[in-house]
């Protein structure tokens, strides 16, 4: 029977280009092909504020990890979880029959005449009569 290599780390994204990887290269040049649109659609002055924008939040997405995943992974889950139906588990039911009431017993004090008084112990005894060698 022939030995196979495992593949091994297959939950990393292939590298294309040093550093970068499809989903990193894929946003830039989205957003450059964005901002290469509204170059011509739109004058210089809005040009400049939404090319902006939209750079700094494409190299948000391209390279931001929240605990290890994409912050486009964490954004689509938290609106996905915002816009989703809740599952509420627990509901209050109602007993069909009403609780019966429970009478509690009267706690009696020990009057001090009849206290428990400390008893010696066994050992303690048979120490005292060693010691003084009375046995």
């Amino acid at each position: 029977m022939e030995n196979y290599p495992i593949p091994q780390f297959i939950e990393q994204e292939g590298k294309i280009a040093f550093f970068i990887s499809f989903r990193q290269f894929f946003y830039i040049v989205g957003a450059g092909a964005v901002c290469f649109v509204l170059y011509f659609i739109l004058p210089r002055f809005l040009f400049a504020i939404f090319s902006i924008i939209i750079s700094i939040s494409s190299i948000g997405l391209a390279f931001v990890t929240v605990n290890g995943a994409p912050i486009s992974n964490v954004l689509l889950n938290s609106l996905g979880f915002a816009t989703g139906s809740k599952n509420y588990v627990w509901q209050k039911k109602e007993s069909p029959y009403p609780f019966k009431t429970i009478k509690r017993v009267e706690i009696r004090k020990i009057e001090e005449g009849h206290a428990l008084k400390i008893q010696e112990s066994r050992l303690k005894k048979i120490h005292t009569e060693v010691e003084l060698k009375t046995k």
